[in-house]
């Protein structure tokens, strides 16, 4: 990584110094003309005082203004003199060589150049090289008032031109490649040292992440500080935390789900295999079989079916409940209505087997907030539950009571065989069967809890084993 990183960052560095250069030799260039031509602005109106004395009604004195204009050339061998009309014409003309290929300069430069003494630089055209531009100093010839012509000066000669570039051209650059190397060394010992410290410290980052990958779900990255760098760690950190739970989470679920098929499977087979026996000894054994024993096996097979049923409708209503595929539907009830409609329904099943099913409801109980039909559920397996080990001469006591604020709180206590303390943490879980119950389907308390806890709530079960047992939750109050 380090490698990849820093070949990236070298590239980018030479790519940069390379601009740098040419931006460096192009400014430099730029900024000798300018001076060159700032330099000499007034060079053009210098040479027009001189010229004007030996123009007299627009007639020109070449003897006396070709003197002049050698003796500048003499001087200064670098310009070139042009004597214009007031349309660009070239009149006259000291250029070296005397090589003059224009018959005509476009004055727009020429313009712009008197009108703005604060420009930059301005091009005009090159007399000897057509096509090509330069610098020049100009002003206008005025004659009583009136504007003659002008004098165009151009500030370097072709030879002048190519040698000064040259000249420039070879200082600057050498000037440049001097400064740049020294940027370019200075900047690649910084910039490799903070990439080398960068990967360094994203070393035990990587190989945390890859200690993950590999498998190892308890690999974490140390953090040390609170840098960006290390927010990376602490984000991978956290990140696998949440992974190791959802895999615990998962390794869980997949052994509730053997154990489902399990349970399941095995609480289908007896209900099934005795179907199956008593109604193949019933075909077999057709015309043998007294009718008071043919009605014997029948009654095992109704009782067997009944169990079945029972075992696929609390399945079905426990994984759509544990899925959340059936919501509340709260609305407000009396829930000490509800209690004296259940109690009265069980008292008659109660009496048989000899067992006192009470109420005790607290006055002014107000109205709870819940899906009724759901409680109606609650109570009816509470009670169920109550009656499987409760034995004649005992009592099942249902109570109602609004002393907590905002909530009433319901206990269904009886005092029957009782739960041993080692097995009260297990009351609730699906196929719990306690005592020598082995009619239950083991799955109605755990329809209860999954019930109470929809509506925001819990429930507790309290019990000593031979004394009884007593279950409490609480519903919302009508706000």
């Amino acid at each position: 990584m380090y490698l990849q990183v820093s070949a990236i960052f070298l590239l980018v560095l030479f790519l940069f110094t390379a601009i740098a250069m040419y931006v460096s030799v192009q400014a430099s260039r730029d900024y000798s003309v300018e001076v060159n031509q700032r330099l000499n602005r007034e060079l053009a109106q210098n040479t027009a005082d001189m010229i004007k004395p030996y123009i007299k009604d627009g007639k020109i004195s070449d003897e006396a203004i070709a003197d002049i204009m050698h003796s500048m050339m003499v001087i200064n061998p670098i310009v070139e003199v042009y004597i214009l009309n007031t349309s660009g014409k070239i009149l006259k003309y000291v250029a070296p060589d005397k090589v003059v290929q224009l018959e005509q300069v476009n004055l727009d430069p020429i313009r712009k150049f008197i009108n703005d003494p604060e420009h930059s630089i301005i091009y005009g055209d090159d007399p000897r090289n057509p096509g090509e531009y330069k610098t020049f100093s100009a002003t206008e010839v005025i004659e009583n008032g009136q504007l003659t012509g002008y004098i165009y000066i151009v500030l370097a000669s072709q030879k002048y031109v190519s040698n000064a570039q040259a000249v420039l051209g070879s200082y600057i650059l050498g000037l440049s490649i001097r400064s740049v190397i020294f940027i370019l060394i200075i900047s690649a010992l910084v910039g490799l040292l903070a990439i080398w410290i960068i990967t360094n410290r994203l070393n035990p980052i990587i190989h945390g992440i890859d200690e993950f990958r590999k498998g190892n779900l308890q690999a974490r990255i140390q953090v040390r500080s609170d840098t960006e760098i290390d927010r990376i760690g602490l984000v991978f950190n956290e990140m696998a935390d949440t992974i190791e739970q959802n895999i615990q989470e998962l390794k869980g679920v997949d052994n509730l789900r053997r154990e489902l098929i399990s349970n399941v499977s095995h609480d289908l087979r007896t209900p099934v295999a005795s179907i199956q026996g008593y109604a193949e000894t019933l075909l077999l054994k057709q015309g043998q079989i007294k009718e008071e024993e043919q009605r014997k096996y029948l009654e095992v097979i109704f009782k067997s079916c009944g169990r079945l049923k029972k075992l696929v409708e609390d399945l079905f209503e426990l994984s759509k409940l544990q899925t959340q595929q059936v919501k509340p539907n709260t609305e407000p009830f009396s829930i000490a209505e509800l209690v004296y409609d259940i109690a009265n329904k069980y008292r008659i099943i109660s009496q048989k087997k000899g067992i006192s099913v009470n109420t005790t409801i607290a006055k002014n109980v107000p109205l709870v907030e819940a899906d009724i039909s759901m409680i109606d559920r609650v109570l009816q397996n509470l009670i169920d539950n109550a009656m499987k080990f409760c034995n004649e001469g005992d009592t099942i006591n249902i109570e109602i009571d609004s002393k907590l604020p905002g909530k009433v709180e319901v206990r269904v206590a009886d005092s029957g065989q009782g739960i041993r303390q080692e097995d009260l943490p297990n009351v609730f879980q699906r196929y719990y069967k306690g005592g020598e119950d082995k009619q239950s389907t083991g799955l109605g308390l755990a329809i209860v809890q999954k019930i109470i806890e929809l509506h925001h709530s819990s429930i507790q079960v309290f019990s000593q084993y031979g004394k009884g047992t007593t279950f409490v939750f609480d519903l919302p109050v009508v706000a």
